[in-house]
C-alpha cells in the first residue's frame, strides 16, 4: 500500500495518458468510419465528419500533454505552461468550432432543435476558455507578488 501511495503521482499521470490514448483511438476509428469518397460528376470528392476531426485533435493535444506530463515528472520540470497551452487549445476547439457550426446552420435556417447541442458545447467551451484565462492571470499575479517579496 505504501508503494502505491508513493507512486500515486506517476500512476495519476499514466492514467491520464491511457485516457487520452483511448480518446484518440476512438476518435480516429470514428473518423475513419466517417470517411467517404465518391465521384460527384466533376471529380472525386472526399468527405469526413468534422466533429470527429475536432475530437481527434483534442485527443492528440490531450495525449501530448499526458506524455509531456510524465516526462516532466521524471525530470522535475514545471508543467504549468503545457497545462495552459493544452487546455487552451482544447477549449478553443471546443468553443469556436461548435459555435461556428451552430451559426452556419442558423444562417441556413435549420431548426434550432436539430443544432442546439452545438450551441451548448460551444458555450461550455467558452466558459472553459474564460476559466483558463482567469486562472492563468491569477497564477501570473501570484508569481509577480512572490517575486516582489
Amino acid at each position: 500500500m505504501k508503494k502505491l501511495i508513493k507512486n500515486s503521482e506517476l500512476i495519476k499521470r499514466v492514467l491520464l495518458v491511457v485516457m487520452a490514448s483511448m480518446l484518440t483511438i476512438l476518435s480516429l476509428v470514428m473518423l475513419s468510419i466517417s470517411y467517404e469518397s465518391y465521384n460527384d460528376g466533376y471529380g472525386t470528392d472526399i468527405s469526413i465528419d468534422m466533429d470527429y476531426l475536432v475530437l481527434t485533435l483534442c485527443g492528440i493535444a490531450f495525449l501530448i500533454y499526458g506524455v509531456y506530463n510524465i516526462i516532466a515528472y521524471k525530470k522535475n520540470y514545471s508543467t504549468q505552461s503545457a497545462y495552459y497551452g493544452t487546455l487552451g487549445t482544447i477549449s478553443v476547439l471546443l468553443s469556436f468550432y461548435p459555435l461556428g457550426v451552430f451559426f452556419k446552420a442558423l444562417a441556413k435556417e435549420k431548426p434550432f432543435l436539430e443544432i442546439q447541442e452545438y450551441l451548448y458545447i460551444g458555450l461550455l467551451g467558452l466558459v472553459l476558455l474564460l476559466y483558463l484565462l482567469f486562472a492563468y492571470l491569477s497564477d501570473k499575479n501570484k508569481e509577480t507578488k512572490k517575486g516582489q517579496n
